[in-house]
């Protein structure tokens, strides 16, 4: 065997071994990704979760911010101090669902659950009262997504749920 012939033969090894080596950088960053996406819906879960548990930890603070998303004017100010540190909490977690989506972290059949509750949230009339004064806060891109968006199916607010919770003697 001449030296030329064993030179191919190594160029040739040496292309499997590449080849092997993106196929296995492959996997390992579908692995990574896949490993970033349930981090990020564990996080969600989590963050909003948490919310949540303050929230219905106290039912003055649960129906007053159900009052809130009807007419957030009529709070008193204290009332209104409260509610926009939990609206700005509950947005601020909408606005990284929206974040972590855009960049591929979040799978549509997820987002499109947070998307609907975000949305719902959003055309409430309290929430609109309050959002004229606070939207500056939010990035600019997931202010528009909010404001251009549409609701594909009606979720039930907060509102319709405590009134059929009523009306249905389940109320203590």
């Amino acid at each position: 065997m001449t030296l030329s012939e064993l030179g191919s033969i190594g160029e040739f090894v040496s292309s499997i071994g590449v080849i092997v080596s993106l196929v296995y950088l492959a996997l390992q960053v579908r692995k990574n990704t896949e490993t970033e996406r349930m981090s990020t819906y564990q996080s969600v879960v989590s963050d909003f979760g948490s919310l949540n548990r303050t929230m219905s930890s106290s039912p003055h603070l649960s129906y007053l911010y159900v009052n809130a998303m009807e007419s957030f004017a009529e709070l008193d100010a204290d009332e209104k101090a409260r509610i926009s540190q939990l609206f700005f909490a509950s947005f601020h977690y909408f606005e990284n669902m929206f974040y972590q989506h855009r960049k591929g972290y979040m799978e549509e059949d997820v987002w499109r659950g947070w998307k609907r509750l975000m949305l719902t949230y959003y055309a409430s009339p309290g929430f609109q009262e309050w959002w004229s004064i606070r939207r500056d806060v939010y990035s600019e891109s997931f202010s528009e997504f909010l404001e251009t968006s549409e609701l594909d199916v009606r979720i039930a607010s907060y509102k319709d749920v405590t009134e059929l919770h009523a009306e249905t003697g389940l109320a203590e």
